[in-house]
């Protein structure tokens, strides 16, 4: 059997709706089904369930399409499939779990992309954070796709791949009409309302004509009566803008099911603080008075560290509790790359870490010392002078038993170093 030509046989099929024409298309782009599911096998869902998914985008592009329009088939499909495989690990995202290395792996490439922006002056290309990491580019393209699907990414996001039919497209031939076959669940659907309530009257106009309505930029600068250039600019600020919002609103929620969780004595809501996934300082404290017990016992030693971000009650208002939680987050993986994998880390106070140190004993100080000069760094290096000048870094340290023999004595031994180390500095 002669094998037709793709876009030949799509043509028909869009004439006639013969069902056997499409079975021809949809088995001579097997290749490119499997192709794009491929690229997130690193989402942890079965790869046949991925490429079932595939299939499902792929007949939603041979019903919508119009080859009138005057872009390919393979072109306008691959969109499709790439986005119904996203909209169905969207729908999954709350029990796929992102593994440890790849958030450590993230927290790196985040940490470079920060130090390269403040050095360059713009954000970094994939290129020069390979070459800083020393990655190859595809590794860290894959790893930048892969935490995409965990942030679970817009489904207008297209990625450039190997097929050669991506050369040379225009995106705003493409129909947005697809996207709204995905309907998203009747909760998310509240909260993205709600986060739009919020936005300025322009960008909701902007984000309903483009995502909703199915307009291009052309076309809405042209019933807006403003430059492609602003509506860009708009399209650009108003996801960001409403991206943060909503993440915002998640972590709202995440504080109210804690205080449920505290009412109700729930033990996982004692010990994860939920503003950054670190370990609680209740926690902490627990985990502290079992180590202590156990080098008593078995005649072990350990130590214990705090590590304070210190600024004005002005500056902590307006970094907000959601953007202080991310700082912490992102210390607290410094932190983690300059002690060992047993050592315990977790926040301590509102702009504190506290980290135990399992057989650490006299080397506490040393220790403590390292961790607060790669934190001190990461401060200098990661945000920009204006930012990193508003904050100073202070430390504390103790450990049994050289410092007392009850894990209380530890923590106020090492209180009393973090405020000589605070006034110190400011005498200084």
């Amino acid at each position: 059997m002669i094998k037709r030509d793709t876009e030949e046989l799509v043509r028909e099929y869009c004439r006639t709706r013969d069902l056997e024409i499409r079975d021809m298309i949809t088995l001579q782009l097997s290749g490119l089904v499997e192709s794009a599911a491929r690229k997130f096998v690193g989402s942890g869902e079965p790869i046949e369930d991925l490429i079932q998914e595939g299939y499902l985008g792929l007949l939603n592009a041979l019903d919508l399409y119009d080859p009138d329009k005057g872009v390919k088939f393979t072109t306008y499909a691959t969109h499709l499939i790439i986005g119904q495989i996203k909209h169905y690990l969207r729908d999954k995202g709350k029990i796929i779990k992102e593994p440890a290395w790849l958030q450590e792996l993230n927290s790196k490439i985040n940490r470079v992309i920060n130090e390269l922006s403040a050095q360059y002056g713009r954000p970094p290309t994939t290129q020069e954070i390979a070459q800083f990491l020393g990655m190859t580019t595809r590794a860290v393209e894959d790893v930048l796709m892969t935490r995409e699907v965990f942030k679970v990414s817009s489904l207008d996001v297209l990625s450039s791949d190997d097929e050669d039919e991506w050369n040379g497209y225009d995106i705003e031939k493409l129909e947005c009409e697809p996207c709204q076959t995905f309907n998203l669940p009747i909760e998310e659907r509240v909260v993205i309302e709600n986060a739009m309530r919020q936005l300025k009257q322009i960008e909701r106009q902007v984000l309903e004509l483009f995502f909703n309505e199915g307009y291009n930029q052309t076309e809405i600068a042209h019933m807006l009566k403003i430059s492609c250039n602003y509506v860009s600019h708009i399209l650009r600020n108003a996801t960001q803008k409403l991206r943060r919002i909503i993440s915002e609103e998640e972590w709202l929620d995440q504080q109210r099911l804690r205080a449920r969780g505290l009412e109700r004595g729930d033990f996982e809501a004692r010990i994860l603080d939920p503003q950054t996934g670190l370990y609680s300082y209740d926690y902490l404290q627990v985990r502290l008075r079992e180590e202590v017990q156990r080098s008593a016992r078995y005649h072990n030693v350990v130590g214990f560290a705090i590590f304070e971000f210190v600024s004005d009650r002005q500056t902590l208002d307006a970094l907000g509790e959601f953007a202080l939680g991310e700082l912490l987050l992102q210390a607290a993986a410094v932190v983690r790359e300059t002690v060992r994998k047993a050592d315990i880390v977790g926040r301590y106070g509102r702009a504190s870490l506290g980290v135990i140190l399992p057989y650490a004993g006299e080397h506490t100080p040393s220790i403590a010392q390292r961790v607060y000069e790669a934190l001190t760094e990461w401060l200098q290096n990661t945000f920009q002078e204006s930012v990193s000048r508003h904050f100073s870094l202070h430390y504390g340290w103790a450990f049994y038993p050289g410092d007392g023999r009850e894990f209380e004595n530890l923590l106020q031994h090492a209180e009393e170093r973090l405020a000589a180390h605070r006034a110190s500095e400011q005498a200084a």
